[in-house]
């Protein structure tokens, strides 16, 4: 079954991903860039698209590409009003639903749509797109691809990171049956919504939810009394939520516990936060999840790419349009590591593809920073 499922996938996205048999190939960016004019008359367009656009078009610039040539089409999209705009011959502006957008686009050869920004948006575009063209969503993380199998959305889903870590809690549970795991509560709906998907992947890899303890992880619950309690027993310390104040009174109480028998589980923000004390945070070790990847900080080739285009090559933006752009024109149908991200496709019967690939890592004062595997489902 699980092959079955797999070829199923690569099936998908292998179609997805196939270049036009046509001499040459439309793209299409479909972005907010809110092109308006202020009193002055000057332009201000959206900086989040701006840069975007200007990582994917240095990909497309730079990288070598052995595929049909390639025309990017450029869209403002209203997201008040949910309507595609485009400047005609003529100078005027014809706005569009979508539905009347993708009916302009059929036998125009257009195989992918990137855009917009929000995930409604993007499933508006996918409901009635030609089977011959794809939406790629690329940011948001509530995508719903069901029934949408033109669909693709790039970035992994929301509450991932928790239940990859609920995977490898059990995991680690059942290597090290006398450890506990405490998964701490901030008492809003969306620490339920990550407890939720922890459990989820706790209970997939074989794991009881009655082993995992849940204390209360507000900064007002006495926290530094309670963890830093001296009881011998090797714990693992799950913060689900990147709420800085709750994870700094949890550090504090783990300075008193010995740092052999206790470890901090959490997400990127968490780690990545510089209100932070770095000592109380690097005292023990850290297992922590991320949607990121660790090392695309280092593709310096890339970097001066984004500057030349921008002047400013740290932007994120800049960098999820360039990896975006680049994860497309590879074409790998099945699993992909981008600069920016890891591609990991999942898809569901008459649904489109959604990403599934997450980081894990793991610190230890002795060994430094190396990368976890994540368990994989039997």
């Amino acid at each position: 079954m699980r092959l079955l499922r797999s070829a199923s996938i690569c099936l998908l996205l292998a179609t997805a991903f196939a270049a036009s048999a046509q001499s040459r190939v439309h793209w299409a960016l479909v972005l907010p860039f809110q092109i308006q004019n202020d009193s002055s008359g000057a332009n201000m367009p959206q900086r989040m698209a701006t840069e975007f656009y200007s990582g994917f078009k240095a990909a497309l610039d730079s990288v070598k590409y052995s595929g049909d040539p390639i025309t990017l089409d450029i869209y403002d999209f209203d997201e008040t009003m949910g309507r595609i705009l485009s400047v005609q011959a003529d100078g005027l502006t014809l706005t569009q639903s979508p539905a009347e957008f993708m009916q302009s686009q059929v036998g125009q050869n257009l195989r992918y749509v990137v855009g917009p920004f929000r995930a409604e948006d993007s499933e508006a575009l996918a409901l009635y797109a030609d089977p011959s063209t794809y939406v790629i969503n690329p940011v948001s993380r509530d995508v719903n691809v069901s029934g949408l199998p033109q669909l693709i959305a790039s970035a992994p889903k929301r509450y991932l990171e928790s239940e990859s870590l609920g995977r490898l809690a059990a995991r680690d549970f059942g290597n090290r049956p006398n450890s506990r795991t405490v998964l701490f509560d901030l008492g809003d709906k969306n620490s339920q919504l990550q407890r939720r998907a922890f459990f989820k992947g706790f209970s997939q890899f074989g794991g009881d939810s009655s082993q995992v303890q849940i204390w209360d992880g507000r900064p007002n619950a006495n926290l530094v009394e309670r963890v830093g309690r001296d009881d011998l027993i090797s714990t693992r310390f799950v913060l689900l939520d990147d709420k800085v104040l709750s994870a700094a009174r949890i550090l504090q109480g783990l300075r008193q516990r010995p740092s052999s028998q206790t470890e901090f589980w959490t997400v990127s923000n968490t780690v990545n936060s510089p209100s932070l004390d770095a000592f109380l945070l690097l005292r023990q070790p850290i297992v922590w999840v991320q949607t990121d990847r660790l090392e695309f900080a280092s593709y310096d080739a890339v970097d001066e790419q984004l500057y030349r285009a921008l002047g400013d090559s740290k932007s994120r933006w800049a960098w999820l349009g360039y990896d975006t752009a680049l994860m497309l024109l590879v074409n790998e149908p099945g699993r992909y590591t981008g600069p920016r991200r890891s591609y990991d496709w999942g898809s569901e019967p008459q649904s489109g593809a959604y990403n599934k690939a997450v980081e894990l890592y793991r610190y230890d004062p002795k060994l430094g920073v190396n990368s976890v595997p994540i368990p994989l489902l039997l």
